[in-house]
């Protein structure tokens, strides 16, 4: 739910199986605070879009009046989350991000369909690529996808060389990658810093590389090329281009 027009919106995350979250806002008048601390507690379940996203999720804009049971308008919620805000109507957006958890984005209308559903429709290929770039995971614990890109470039640096080098390679360039002397990597693997110097060589021909100063932008061109939500080794997705 939500309550802005084109000066205020309200960005939610639903989930099928957890009450949906707010995200953000526009809105700070104690009384539209108040309410909305009731929908998310538990007038949600009365909702006509939240009802729609448990039964048709799918990228979409609708206005409340096109998708509400037809006594709507006579109901206590929304003479209490509608009327005493002086909302005609809302407009929502829906992106699913996953199978149990979509963005909804209320936009609300003060006015007779001063938003235009058409004008929204037609920028949602566009909202939703943004939206997934930044929410390629949305749940409870991270409805505002804080957390999310850290941990994505966490796993994509632990699996970085995987498909191309050997266990060990991948590991030694991993720490090249975070600073590690020859030395330092010799002593930590118990190993000469001979041996090390050749792993170094085996993996700078495995990469391609002509010295060392290049790990650093192919990890980076490596990143850049996975696209969002992808998983595993980057130098795949850098490879393949």
């Amino acid at each position: 739910m939500g309550v802005s027009n084109a000066q205020a919106a309200h960005l939610s995350a639903f989930f099928r199986n957890d009450k949906p979250m707010e995200i953000y806002s526009t809105r700070t008048d104690p009384d539209v605070i108040e309410a909305l601390g009731t929908y998310f507690d538990v007038a949600f379940v009365l909702d006509p879009f939240y009802e729609l996203f448990l039964r048709d999720p799918c990228d979409r804009v609708d206005s409340l009046h096109a998708i509400a049971p037809d006594d709507f308008l006579m109901s206590e919620y929304y003479e209490k989350f509608f009327l005493e805000l002086s909302l005609s109507d809302e407009c929502g957006v829906m992106l699913p991000i996953s199978s149990e958890a979509a963005l909804f984005l209320s936009l609300g209308v003060y006015d007779d369909r001063a938003m235009s559903v058409a004008r929204l429709r037609a920028l949602l290929p566009v909202v939703g690529a943004l939206a997934r770039r930044h929410w390629t995971v949305l749940t409870p614990e991270s409805p505002d996808g804080s957390g999310r890109l850290a941990a994505h470039l966490d796993e994509s640096f632990a699996a970085f060389g995987n498909s191309v080098l050997s266990p060990r390679e991948a590991e030694i360039t991993r720490m090249i990658l975070k600073g590690h002397s020859t030395k330092a990597i010799a002593l930590m693997f118990k190993n000469s810093p001979e041996t090390v110097k050749a792993h170094r060589r085996r993996i700078y021909g495995k990469l391609g590389l002509s010295a060392q100063g290049a790990l650093l932008p192919l990890f980076l061109d490596a990143l850049r090329a996975m696209p969002p939500g992808a998983k595993g080794d980057p130098l795949k997705y850098l490879f393949t281009q």
